[in-house]
């Protein structure tokens, strides 16, 4: 088996990295229609590429098979994104199939399971955000949660992975059953409707954000494709619509796209309404064209004077 080289970290200045995403960087077969292309993906791939873009100083610590490592990050590598690459038996593989007329709406197949992160992982990794992006519920630990907790000034944790079972086929979702102690380590959580109604037991995803919210997080952001998106945030509801895109090319990685808008504008010192109204112009740019977020910061302010 090929080893996953580590990359040497280098010396970090005081404040380290502005962020640092932790998740598995994937191979994603992507349908569309009849269209079938195999591509990079995951949490890692899609949020730090975006928020790279906006000019953050950046990290990725993820885990994947030796002989994957040079397609798989050559584009990160080409961004400058700092890449903390761990060793792991297999590389996580996902498939994705979109209508043609619902291009919001994907069926997930899951080909095959990277290896867990641990407390470990991040020793040496010094940043002031770190967002947590897991793909099936065996990719993080609560241990490192809590361990992220006592080092950054914000831990962000998209909750998809922590409520899919990590086993070959069809993704479904499930509660999770360490919520209580995972989530009181989380400043932001994001879901997606389905994944709020599933983790907080709730009807209505109004009260599933409220409920949500009481096990911790201080920003709970619920997203719903084309109806755009809600954010709970000291007591308050923030409806933020979606803005209308042009063309719609690929929906992957519009809500890592979503989460990178999101946490650079809090990083900045943004309120929710701020920030979501922000994440939601730059995902609509994402949708907009194939792979990662390609804009910039002006492309985004400059769509929002549109709205």
């Amino acid at each position: 088996m090929a080893v996953c080289q580590v990359e040497e970290t280098t010396p970090l200045s005081p404040s380290g990295f502005d962020i640092c995403v932790v998740g598995h960087i994937t191979r994603d077969i992507i349908r569309i229609g009849r269209t079938k292309r195999v591509t990079t993906g995951g949490t890692g791939y899609y949020s730090s590429i975006a928020l790279n873009r906006l000019g953050l100083k950046v990290a990725v610590l993820t885990k994947m098979a030796g002989e994957d490592e040079a397609p798989l990050l050559r584009d990160l590598k080409g961004e400058k994104i700092k890449v903390f690459c761990k060793e792991s038996n297999r590389t996580s593989t996902f498939e994705n199939v979109y209508g043609e007329e619902d291009s919001y709406t994907r069926v997930q197949q899951i080909r095959s399971v990277g290896a867990p992160f641990s407390p470990e992982d991040v020793e040496g990794i010094t940043a002031t955000a770190f967002h947590v992006g897991p793909l099936t519920n065996r990719d993080i630990p609560v241990q490192l949660l809590k361990q992220l907790a006592t080092r950054a000034r914000i831990v962000s944790l998209d909750v998809q992975g922590m409520l899919r079972p990590a086993r070959k086929g069809p993704v479904s979702e499930e509660d999770w059953p360490e919520k209580i102690a995972g989530l009181a380590c989380v400043d932001i959580l994001k879901a997606n409707e389905k994944e709020a109604l599933v983790l907080s037991g709730q009807k209505g995803v109004d009260r599933a954000a409220s409920a949500l919210a009481s096990l911790g997080p201080k920003e709970v952001i619920i997203t719903a494709g084309s109806r755009g998106s809600l954010i709970y945030a000291e007591h308050a509801l923030h409806r933020i619509p979606c803005c209308s895109p042009r063309k719609i090319e690929d929906p992957t990685g519009c809500g890592d796209t979503y989460m990178a808008g999101y946490l650079y504008q809090k990083l900045k010192g943004a309120d929710p309404e701020m920030a979501g109204r922000f994440a939601a112009a730059m995902a609509t740019l994402k949708l907009e064209g194939s792979g990662p977020f390609s804009g910039s910061e002006a492309e985004v302010h400059a769509l929002l004077s549109r709205v």
